[in-house]
């Protein structure tokens, strides 16, 4: 009787569990893709910012096509390992929508949306970028705008530019 129990209990929840996720739908983004032809950046390797009181590395690809790839956020290692890492971890992250965006840049200024996490825990926002291209190597993010509490914060990062030959691909299953 127990087991019969606890089997309509766990049915219970994975039918209220799937429902409750049709219930929230993820945001588009508002930017729209474009494809890139400009010479603004250099697109054949990732930009990186280092999180200073942290000592995290954050890293984003920039594609042709317009898309942008969230590399991953890594703590405390030299680059080597981080690429190591990003190159296997890369077949994970091209299934996690999150990881995806888009980005435009009109004469030095530069805006990039991806998906981030929603505070319902369930579907996901949007998060932009907004900052000025300093030189194809260098870019100064000055803004963010999180969907999700509709907050816009003035922020300082700035990224630079490595070469990396193993870029994975931009294909996903997510921007068309």
């Amino acid at each position: 009787m127990k087991k019969i129990i606890l089997i309509i209990l766990v049915v219970g929840l994975i039918v209220s569990v799937s429902c409750c996720r049709e219930m929230f739908t993820d945001e588009e983004l508002t930017l729209r893709r474009e494809v890139y032809t400009g010479n603004e950046l250099k697109i054949d390797g990732y930009y990186y910012y280092i999180v200073p009181d942290y000592n995290r590395t954050v890293i984003w690809f920039f594609y042709r096509n317009g898309v942008v790839l969230h590399g991953g956020t890594y703590g405390s290692m030299d680059f080597d390992e981080i690429e190591t890492i990003m190159v296997e971890r890369y077949s994970q992250l091209k299934k996690l929508k999150s990881s995806w965006g888009v980005f435009l840049i009109d004469g030095d200024k530069i805006q990039l949306e991806r998906w981030a996490e929603a505070p319902n825990g369930v579907s996901l926002a949007t998060f932009r970028y907004s900052g000025n291209i300093i030189n194809d190597t260098t870019i100064h993010i000055t803004e963010t705008y999180y969907s999700g509490r509709n907050e816009t914060k003035q922020i300082d990062e700035v990224w630079h530019y490595k070469q990396f030959d193993n870029k994975p691909d931009s294909t996903n299953a997510f921007i068309k």
